[in-house]
């Protein structure tokens, strides 16, 4: 299999197959399931975290489902949520309000992410967290919101009803794995996909291009945005690897540290933690992403 690519100048770390992932103890784990962080729109939202048995603080990394934006669970991290709070981490996989057209549609999901991270934070002292070290990682739609997380920290509109606006949702790192990254366009994903940012969005980009403008990470990219590592694969037929392409530029454009993986051969489905020869490429650069801007002085 050909080697996977990566960003050449500016990396946010360098590409590596060379790390191990010892299955976590669950005596070395803490947990708490179905944690509601807040009710938005009178629909309650809830997370479930993990946390190293220690006494920290631990940095924080945030999960976040995909599924269109419609569709999900954070049940689908609760392997990685583990796996990282093994690896020295408070890991927190969050739901949000999926998409419903006319209900639920952008800025929702936004809102509740940017709530769970203030939830998180406020709430540091329970889970172990350092709120001084907060990145996140999505996948899909999971991966849009992420990147909302670190590009649009202080972008105004996108707070709703949280009950804790005076505390900050930024974080410090971003995973991005096969995520839309920019769109204003109906061609943002592949064409069949088209109806998905539609339901996202409420309406057509097209003609709602306020709103397209304000949800897409891309074009709130600047100096001082977090350091992004994005994962793509080259034969996505829901995302096109160009918008992982395109950040990438956008990003190094604004001297922001980025790294790019291309995964040769692979659709939308990425195993995040996957350790397979496929996977683990994406798998140890993370890890080393995550505990170079998360953890540059040790656990």
């Amino acid at each position: 299999m050909p080697a996977p690519s990566s960003s050449a100048g500016g990396e946010s770390v360098a590409v590596t197959r060379d790390c191990s992932v010892p299955a976590p103890a669950a005596a070395e784990i803490r947990t708490a399931r179905d944690v509601t962080y807040a009710a938005m729109d009178a629909q309650p939202q809830r997370m479930d975290v993990a946390w190293p048995a220690g006494e920290g603080p631990y940095p924080l990394v945030v999960l976040i489902h995909g599924g269109g934006w419609s569709g999900g669970d954070k049940s689908a991290y609760h392997y990685a949520m583990r796996l990282l709070a093994g690896q020295g981490y408070a890991a927190a996989s969050i739901n949000y309000r999926l998409a419903r057209a006319p209900r639920n549609v952008f800025p929702a999901a936004v809102e509740d992410v940017r709530c769970a991270v203030r939830f998180l934070r406020s709430n540091a002292a329970t889970y172990r967290i350092d709120p001084e070290r907060v990145g996140a990682l999505g996948h899909s739609a999971g991966a849009h919101l992420a990147a909302m997380l670190g590009t649009a920290a202080g972008v105004q509109g996108l707070d709703g009803a949280c009950p804790l606006r005076d505390v900050s949702p930024a974080v410090s790192a971003v995973v991005a794995l096969a995520g839309p990254q920019d769109i204003r366009t109906a061609g943002a994903l592949d064409p069949s996909q088209r109806g998905m940012v539609e339901n996202f969005l409420g309406a057509p980009p097209e003609a709602a291009m306020e709103r397209a403008l304000l949800a897409s990470p891309a074009v709130h990219v600047k100096a001082g945005t977090p350091p992004f590592l994005l994962v793509h694969g080259t034969s996505d037929g829901v995302v096109p690897l160009r918008q992982s392409r395109s950040m990438r530029d956008t990003l190094r454009a604004a001297g922001v540290p980025v790294t790019l993986i291309e995964l040769p051969g692979i659709g939308h489905s990425i195993d995040e933690f996957g350790t397979s020869p496929t996977f683990r490429v994406s798998t140890c650069t993370t890890l080393a992403f995550l505990r170079k801007w998360l953890r540059p002085e040790g656990p």
